[in-house]
């Protein structure tokens, strides 16, 4: 008797919308059962050795192009092209955790353009990954703060210029702490 995979839930961010979907392999014969907001679908999907993927999704065929922008591991997680019949679509994908840490992590806008990054929670930082008076661009990796054994690289939720660091590389910090202000 074969185990059963766990259900894999991850969200997909497309153009300000929130996508959930849950997958879960199918032990027996390889496949894939998916559901995309609460739609199911059968999928049996090939990697190619390319960034290619061969699927047939409800019997019908597709090659899909996937190109990682924010490539962080073997996971799913970060930014996403999907090229699929002549469309580009460009998602962000966060597993469970990882948008618990974005949900936490307190990004503040106030009335003069500012943005703030807060600690989600308690750690060290371990890297500065920007410095004063360095443009970033959206999304940009700005400080990695080390917290239960996992490294978390917060982004900024805006382009901008780094205005204020208020932390160095080792420092031990609180849930809610300002790290960095971006204007």
């Amino acid at each position: 008797m074969q185990s059963e995979h766990p259900k894999m839930k991850f969200v997909a961010m497309m153009d300000g919308k929130q996508h959930t979907i849950e997958v879960q392999k199918d032990a027996e014969n390889g496949t894939y059962h998916m559901t995309l907001d609460g739609r199911s679908f059968e999928v049996d999907a090939r990697k190619m050795p390319s960034q290619i993927v061969s699927m047939l999704l409800d019997h019908k065929s597709y090659d899909v192009d996937l190109e990682r922008i924010a490539k962080k591991s073997d996971t799913l997680d970060g930014r996403v092209h999907v090229r699929v019949r002549g469309r580009v679509l460009r998602f962000e994908i966060l597993d469970e955790r990882r948008l618990k840490m974005k949900e936490a992590q307190g990004f503040r806008l106030d009335v003069n353009g500012l943005a703030t990054i807060d600690s989600p929670m308690p750690g060290k930082v371990i890297k500065i990954l920007a410095k004063e008076g360095d443009e970033v661009k959206e999304g940009q990796g700005v400080i990695v703060v080390e917290a239960m054994k996992m490294e978390n690289e917060l982004r900024t939720p805006k382009a901008g210029v780094v205005k204020e660091i208020k932390v160095k590389e080792g420092d031990a910090v609180e849930a809610g702490a300002r790290l960095a202000v971006i204007e």
